[in-house]
């Protein structure tokens, strides 16, 4: 180099006069950051000291977890966060009776002017003099298809009324693992809906006039025009059932008649749109993390320490089914076979089907892995929970710390970061527990 250029370069690459910031914060369960010392790196350590280069910089081998095809994620995705949210749901009713169906008939009302918003701004809402049962119908069922409510069946379809029929793809009478006989839950979810389609058409209503939970064969939700009037309530069955007459098909009657071809027959009177697997999926996430999230808030939030306590335990109830559907698949091994990078492989399964990701492995050995997501700024957690709630935070990961339990007893895990809670990530630790016999 010669001296020009050096003298050139020597007003670049000061020292600069501050520090690295340190986002952590002491507490019980947060452990401080230690920073690395200064050292050689492995390429002047391989090129001057003759030291074998790590590999694993270039395959990142050390953690893989299963990934799905989109389609199949979304489908997992849709069935476990529906079980999530049905916890609370139920809860809500079963623990805090009367208290319980105000709050979450508010919390599903809520979701609805959100949606209109964004729907107008798109062009995929239109006036309300062009909003009909079908217009209405065709939104909602697009929300319906982003969640995964399926078989998904239009019963009826007109000016007049359409019916739009859930028969939910599983043994299970509900998706949401909610209890059954009581029709007015049924009718406390639908907030939703009744409050869009009024702001979509004032003279329109939906309703929900079948439930599965309560006996019939699907959940039917029908929008119609707001008379202010109800069908009368069927009370006695007919002796034999009612056959429809015998009639001429419809390609008779185009043969020998001429009669044009009813192609309703055949076709979708509701056409909604079908998004992509993975936009779907993502989709499909983000809306259950807000619907989740908002009941167990609005818990945490009313009723105080008994609250959180609740949500505790909802979270904690999940993780032996989890632990049972591991063990019968063979996904998850003997607890003697099991360490801290089984249990994270497992759990970024898991988080990468629930979409929350990006997933970041900060840390990955035999004694501790840390396992990092992030989702958006600090406000925006993936249950949108209130800022500055640890407590909300500790509350979740009673999922993870019994599943862990449950796979390795001499295993840990703990929520080390929290978004909500001021961080860059929202971070579980997966360790060897020292407390452990």
């Amino acid at each position: 180099m010669e001296d020009w250029e050096a003298k050139i370069l020597a007003a670049y690459g000061g020292e600069p006069p501050w520090g690295p910031s340190d986002e952590n914060r002491p507490n019980e369960d947060r452990p401080l950051l230690v920073r690395p010392k200064k050292e050689n790196s492995e390429f002047y350590n391989y090129i001057f000291h003759g030291k074998p280069i790590n590999y694993r910089r270039w395959y990142n081998d050390r953690l893989r977890w299963r990934i799905l095809p989109p389609e199949e994620k979304h489908r997992s995705c849709s069935r476990r966060q529906a079980l999530e949210t049905g916890v609370f749901r139920t809860l809500l009713v079963e623990v805090y009776g009367e208290q319980g169906y105000q709050i979450m008939d508010a919390v599903y009302a809520s979701f609805a002017r959100d949606d209109y918003i964004r729907g107008r701004a798109r062009g995929l809402i239109k006036d309300p003099d062009k909003m009909g049962p079908i217009e209405v119908a065709s939104y909602i069922a697009t929300i319906y298809d982003i969640e995964g409510l399926f078989p998904f069946v239009v019963a009826e379809a007109s000016g007049k009324r359409a019916r739009t029929q859930a028969y939910f793809d599983g043994q299970e009478l509900c998706n949401y693992g909610c209890r059954k006989g009581d029709f007015r839950f049924c009718v406390n979810t639908g907030g939703w809906e009744r409050e869009l389609a009024k702001l979509m058409n004032p003279k329109l209503r939906a309703r929900l006039t079948k439930s599965r939970l309560c006996g019939d064969y699907c959940c039917e939700l029908t929008f119609d025009w707001d008379t202010g009037e109800y069908e009368e309530e069927v009370k006695e069955r007919p002796a034999s059932p009612v056959r429809p007459e015998l009639v001429h098909s419809e390609i008779y009657k185009y043969v020998m008649h001429g009669t044009p071809n009813d192609t309703s027959l055949w076709t979708n009177p509701i056409s909604y749109r079908r998004l992509p697997w993975e936009l779907k999926h993502i989709a499909c996430s983000r809306r259950f993390g807000a619907e989740t999230g908002y009941m167990r808030t609005m818990i945490g939030e009313l009723f105080g320490e008994e609250g959180y306590q609740l949500i505790e335990k909802a979270y904690a109830s999940l993780a032996t089914v989890e632990y049972q559907i591991g063990r019968d698949r063979g996904l998850i091994k003997n607890p003697d076979k099991v360490g801290p990078l089984d249990v994270a492989k497992y759990i970024c399964f898991l988080y990468d089907v629930c979409g929350r990701t990006p997933i970041v492995i900060a840390e990955s050995s035999d004694e501790r892995v840390r396992i990092q997501h992030f989702h958006g700024l600090p406000a925006t957690c993936h249950y949108l929970a209130r800022q500055g709630d640890w407590k909300m935070c500790v509350a979740e990961a009673a999922f993870e710390r019994d599943l862990t339990k449950l796979m390795n007893p001499k295993l840990r895990a703990r929520r080390t970061k929290g978004k909500i809670y001021g961080d860059y990530c929202c971070e579980l630790t997966i360790d060897r527990d020292s407390e452990a016999k």
